[in-house]
């Protein structure tokens, strides 16, 4: 089964569609997480640290975890161009190294759609987790087209998206509930089709916040806000 290669990673995000889906994508999540200056922040599943060194810009003390070595050398090296320290830490999101009641706020962009427990993870996330603290979990939305398109592009060519599990809003919420999370919040974005064209993406990026009003749960990207009780 293929595996994320962290530069091919990257990569993407260089190319057109990856450069305006990593600008909303943030935008999004940024928008639901509202970091606070000096509060200690843990990006779970960080991967090469686009979300970790974000966060650490916008002034949490923040912790990187990531299964894989490959992931974390690259994160650790990027973190490190910028002059930025962050703290990854090799680690299983089924068994994460802090202590209960440890994090103010939560960020797990992605890794849910790859991980085969997801209860036992969002129980994780929640027990290092202070009372009152916030989680924000990104997915790919399952009623998004771009979930379709990824399915069919998989049935002819080996992707890493063969082994992802595409999440609904209603599956992410009932997924939340069950874990004993307050919802407060649930946003898509990336209404347009996946085509990684300059020229096509710039003439859809307008209807982006009308789309988001018209069919406000069919973005590519899924986002929600919650609540440790």
């Amino acid at each position: 089964m293929k595996q994320w290669e962290p530069k091919d990673y990257d990569a993407w995000y260089e190319t057109p569609l990856g450069r305006i889906s990593v600008r909303l994508e943030k935008d999004l999540i940024f928008s639901l997480a509202t970091v606070k200056e000096g509060e200690k922040a843990l990006d779970a599943g960080c991967g090469t640290g686009i979300y970790s060194i974000e966060l650490s810009k916008r002034g949490a003390v923040t912790t990187g975890t990531d299964i894989s070595k490959e992931m974390l050398d690259r994160a650790r090296a990027r973190a490190g161009k910028d002059g930025i320290k962050i703290g990854f830490v090799s680690a299983d999101a089924l068994a994460l190294p802090f202590p209960d009641d440890y994090f103010d706020l939560v960020l797990s962009v992605g890794m849910l759609c790859f991980i085969s427990e997801r209860k036992k993870a969002l129980l994780e996330m929640k027990r290092v987790l202070k009372p009152g603290g916030r989680i924000v979990v990104g997915v790919l939305n399952k009623w998004s087209p771009w979930a379709l398109l990824r399915r069919i592009k998989g049935l002819f060519k080996e992707t890493v998206y063969n082994r992802a599990e595409f999440i609904s809003p209603p599956d992410i919420k009932a997924s939340l509930l069950r874990a004993g999370f307050e919802i407060k919040g649930l946003k898509t974005c990336l209404f347009f089709f996946p085509v990684n064209c300059r020229m096509y993406l710039k003439l859809a990026a307008p209807f982006e916040r009308l789309d988001s009003m018209v069919i406000p749960r069919m973005g590519a990207f899924l986002a929600a806000l919650a609540i440790k009780k």
